[in-house]
């Protein structure tokens, strides 16, 4: 029999490539769900892709527009949100969905646009084009 790669999904995949920080909270979340399927005696199901949104993303980039932020984490955030607004799978819509819902919102405001601006001026405009209204400058 083959060895099947693990997957984590493209939420998941991209934090733990861009987010080393998120590592830890995305073992919490695998072991969380081996452990259930054991106590539920069931086969061990993927970790829905708002989980790593919710909990290994969300955390890290919560404060995103305060002045003391470590702008390479920034910079990292800019290439999961890009890993993600470039998908194109079959799950394309769920992952634009968790994006938009579960990493976006609550993440505008001047800002946020300030310190994004900096650092990856076009991804601003990749985002407001895909969830207008986001990231918007007041």
């Amino acid at each position: 029999m083959l060895a099947q790669p693990w997957e984590l999904g493209p939420v998941g995949e991209s934090a733990w490539r861009h987010l080393p920080e998120a590592r830890e909270e995305i073992k919490d979340l695998i072991c969380t769900e081996l452990q259930d399927a054991i106590d539920e005696d069931r086969v061990p199901e993927s970790v829905d892709q708002h989980n790593y949104a919710l909990h290994a993303v969300g955390p890290l980039v919560r404060d995103l527009g305060l002045v003391e932020l470590d702008l390479d984490l920034v910079r990292r955030f800019c290439l999961f949100c890009r890993d993600l607004l470039d998908y194109t799978g079959l799950d394309e819509y769920e992952v634009s969905h968790v994006l938009g819902m579960y990493v976006l919102d609550g993440l505008d405001g001047r800002h946020v646009v300030r310190v994004i601006r900096q650092l990856d001026p076009g991804l601003i405009e990749l985002v407001r084009a895909r969830f207008p209204g986001t990231w918007a400058e007041e």
